[in-house]
């Protein structure tokens, strides 16, 4: 049974790779005993102060700290060595790893972490090793290496329940412009190291921060000039709680816990040509909005999430449509993935543990042995979903409830011990007794919401300070195992995880967040201070972000006024040719045909959970917004409405009025002057832009073998809803039952005619195909047998009978004017061929060009389809402005 991907890949997150470079730094090896004194007084002189100021803090026995499994605090201990060799070449100071790392020439792997030493201290350990590396540290006792199942979680930082730690000496004294005392902490920090705290952002600039991390969209250009001409000295609280009370904060917030629950509507690959779509899937992304509108309280909602049928069995209150939490995974071959996908969302998502390492063996780096693995899956497999409760989300108890066996080496019939239903073992309390009421759902929640729980709070908190601050405290935001290092200024955490817990409202906490100096800070920053310190690390400057996907496309709907604000309801197609007006977060997410566009702008997975979003930088962002017919229409939107109620004014004032629709605020001079001339220029001619639509027929052709698809005769008449020969069904031709609808059809009669999908490719294109295809009877009929050509070449065949698969990525190339087909024939009969189809082609043009086009959502009638007129110069000016950095990004 494999291994789940997240144990055995990596990501070179910033605490793994410090980890690494900690483990090679202090790598032992001490050669022929330097005796001469003058080298055992440099190393207690100077070298030694240097290892407990900058390394014993996670590498010694007086802390309890031994991140890679090394103690450093005797010459026994380093001489165990590392899994990088030695760090340490006696007498070869410029060849010692040791000397690298300090000097951080290279960018993964440079120590200590929280800075680079100073030129004085790198010379004296060059100099200490230069001259033989004496270390007189023998007498020590030998250090056993030991497993993290031996060692106690207490002696790790997220293990101990935070408490609010004393405030600094004179902290908010009046003397600075700190407003909490996380600020206090951040400047104490921040001057420790060496590093300025930067002023505060501009009033437009948190105008427009605040709005964008509290609801997702821009501020008016009103919004903003009314904010600076206030007087109010509570005119920022003001808007703050303005914002919190706004429905856009709920959706804003429930898109990031949304990304946590791995959402999706469809489960992903299914057999059977069984329905994909989950049904009510939309029930949890509106109960998750309703719950952080009315701030429930974090320690409820878990309660509700996972345990749903004590707190609301009859679903009075909508709350069993909160176990969306547990039942909105991916549909896995294996039923007990499904189990481990459950068990992974509950412990990385709510307690940042990685349990699910455990599934095979004991975890390699943290307390949590296999038993832990299968006691929760007891718990699990102690549960069930109904298909007819209250709520299609919910699950229940099974009648029988039970403990599970550690499966060895994590196969299925290979039994171990039984492992009791029990909270997680590095956590439990002494003599803390097994869950007996059920499954162990409920009992389980209540252990993850208890007060003294050191982990549930700190992760929360963790993940809304990344959110509104652009980083979190704790780099690994689901990982806040032995191997995560404490954060830079981790009185910060401390103070907002220990206050979270008195009161789990998330709008309390996010409000005390954007309080503070730290939100307020500019991002505007000189090359000292980023050199200082590179990562803000020490939080004395504000972070510069791009805008996620949703803000990004809602942006765009918001300047052009065609955003509907409605709440809730059915997801929806978002990558139609013309504009989808609801929010983004409404958007239909199919794991198994994510569109291209979400991949593009990076959004969060659904196949399993997400800690953070990571944002990368690709041609296929700008050619989005240089081509996407959805933006083109948008930009026109803008500009008549920037247009509204000035038809007769000068060029300056519409100019002005279209900068400030778009970004918020007046041109200055010189913008004005070049748009000017921009809009003067004649617009070279363009052609139409290209309707996928269009490129799409349908009918009936002679499949010759592996060779070819000939004879192709387009089908002459649609009934409203499908493609077919004839108003007659069946037809007494050879086409029989013959017909194409969004995403089903039925094969012709003989064998060597099937019904075809035909795409016409506008131009010379690398293409790219990928879907589902299933036989829709699974007892009847001899099944179907499904081709894709590309170009006039064959490039997958496959007999589908009963049931259903996924096809591609399928490569191939044509020129313009070739086609792709998809067809489907009969077997040796066409009895039962009724078959399921949805395929995403996509043609990358070897000028740029990119296309996507579905074959379900872009199905179409006999209708006429014209392509889009070019832009007009106004419009351009506005596509420009939708395009510029400055609409993408928050300072």
């Amino acid at each position: 049974m494999p291994v789940r991907s997240h144990c055995v890949a990596i990501r070179p997150s910033p605490s793994w790779a410090s980890l690494q470079i900690v483990s090679m730094l202090i790598v032992a090896f001490v050669g022929p005993r330097v005796v001469a004194d003058d080298g055992v007084d440099f190393f207690e002189s100077k070298v030694r102060p240097l290892l407990v100021d900058h390394c014993y803090e996670c590498h010694s026995a007086e802390t309890g700290e031994s991140a890679g499994q090394f103690l450093i605090d005797s010459a026994v201990g380093m001489r165990i060595g590392g899994l990088h060799g030695a760090a340490l070449v006696p007498g070869d100071a410029e060849n010692s790893l040791l000397i690298k790392v300090v000097a951080y020439d290279n960018p993964e792997m440079q120590m200590p972490p929280a800075g680079k030493l100073s030129d004085d201290a790198i010379e004296i350990l060059r100099h200490w090793i230069a001259s033989g590396a004496a270390d007189p540290r023998q007498a020590t006792s030998t250090v056993a290496a030991t497993s993290p199942m031996d060692r106690d979680p207490k002696t790790h930082w997220a293990f101990v329940a935070p408490v609010h730690p004393d405030a600094p000496r004179g902290a908010i004294d009046g003397a600075s412009s700190d407003r909490d005392v996380l600020d206090a902490w951040a400047r104490r920090s921040a001057k420790s190291a060496g590093v300025d705290v930067i002023r505060q952002a501009d009033d437009s600039d948190l105008v427009r921060r605040l709005h964008f991390d509290l609801t997702g969209l821009p501020p008016t250009a009103q919004q903003i000039t009314e904010y600076q001409q206030s007087e109010r000295p509570d005119r920022y609280m003001r808007l703050v709680d303005e914002l919190l009370a706004s429905p856009a904060f709920a959706e804003r917030l429930g898109r990031l816990w949304l990304d946590v629950a791995r959402y999706a509507d469809t489960v992903g690959y299914d057999f059977g040509g069984k329905e994909r779509r989950i049904k009510g899937s939309e029930r949890y992304r509106d109960w998750v909005i309703a719950a952080v509108a009315s701030d429930m309280p974090y320690d409820r909602m878990i309660e509700h999430q996972l345990a749903g049928d004590r707190t609301d069995p009859n679903n009075a209150d909508g709350n069993l449509d909160a176990m969306g939490f547990l039942t909105l995974g991916r549909k896995f071959i294996n039923g007990l993935d499904v189990t481990d996908d459950r068990i992974d969302v509950i412990t990385r998502g709510l307690l940042g543990l990685t349990v699910t390492c455990a599934r095979c063996h004991d975890h390699k780096f943290d307390p949590i042995p296999t038993t832990d693995y299968y006691s929760l899956f007891g718990v699990l497999a102690s549960s069930r979903q109904p298909d007819d409760g209250a709520s299609p989300l919910m699950m229940t108890d099974k009648a029988k409830v039970g403990d599970q066996p550690v499966l060895i080496r994590g196969q299925a019939g290979n039994n171990g011990p039984l492992a009791p239903r029990q909270f997680l073992t590095s956590l439990q309390k002494p003599n803390e007794p097994r869950f007996t009421d059920g499954s162990g759902r409920w009992e389980l929640a209540q252990r993850i919401v208890a007060r003294d729980n050191p982990l549930t709070a700190r992760v929360m908190v963790n993940r809304l300070w990344g959110h509104l601050i652009g980083k979190p405290l704790v780099d690994s935001p689901s990982d806040f195992g032995f191997r995560t290092q404490r954060p830079a200024v981790p009185e910060v955490l401390d103070e907002l995880a220990s206050d979270f817990v008195e009161h789990f409202s998330i709008k309390r906490t996010v409000r005390r967040i954007v309080s503070t100096r730290i939100y307020r800070q500019s991002s505007a920053t000189d090359a000292p201070t980023i050199a200082a310190d590179p990562d803000n690390r020490w939080l004395a400057r504000g972070n510069r972000r791009r805008l996620d996907f949703e803000s990004l496309r809602d942006s765009l709907l918001y300047v052009a006024g065609s955003l509907d604000a409605r709440l809730g309801g059915p997801p929806l197609e978002i990558t139609l040719p013309t504009p989808t007006p609801r929010r983004t977060i409404y958007a239909m997410i199919d794991r198994q045909n994510l569109p291209a566009l979400f991949r593009t702008f990076d959004f969060a997975s659904p196949d399993t959970h997400s800690p953070q979003r990571y944002f990368t930088t690709v041609p296929q962002q700008a050619l989005f917004l240089m081509n996407s017919p959805q933006v083109l229409d948008l930009a026109r939107q803008t500009a008549s409405a920037a247009n509204v109620g000035i038809d007769n004014a000068s060029m300056n004032e519409r100019i002005e009025s279209l900068f400030r629709r778009v970004l918020r605020r007046s041109p200055s001079d010189y913008e004005t002057t070049m748009a000017i001339e921009f809009l003067k220029t004649p617009a070279s001619p363009l052609g139409p832009s290209m309707d996928p639509r269009s490129m799409w027929s349908y009918g009936v052709a002679r499949v010759d073998g592996d060779q070819s698809v000939t004879e192709f005769q387009p089908f002459t008449h649609f009934t409203g809803d499908r493609w077919q020969t004839s108003p007659t069904f069946p037809d007494t031709s050879p086409s029989g039952y013959a017909f194409l609808d969004r995403e089903n059809g039925h094969s012709p009669r003989p064998s060597d005619l099937a019904v075809v999908r035909r795409l016409t490719s506008p131009v010379d294109a690398i293409v790219k195909v990928r879907g589902q295809v299933g036989h829709r009877d699974n007892d009847n009929g001899d099944g179907i047998q499904v081709g894709i050509w590309i170009g006039g070449k064959r490039k997958f065949f496959a007999t589908e009978k009963g049931n259903q698969r996924p096809v591609g990525p399928i490569t191939g190339r044509v020129k313009a004017g070739q086609t792709i087909d998809l067809a489907v024939s009969p077997g040796p009969s066409d009895t039962s061929d009724s078959f399921f189809l949805r395929m995403t082609v996509q043609l990358s043009g070897v000028s740029g060009e990119i296309l996507e086009t579905n074959t379900a959502r872009d199905f179409m009638g006999p209708q006429s389809v014209t392509g889009d007129q070019p832009l007009n110069r106004w419009a351009q000016l506005a596509h420009v402005l939708m395009m510029s950095n400055e609409f993408a990004f928050v300072d």
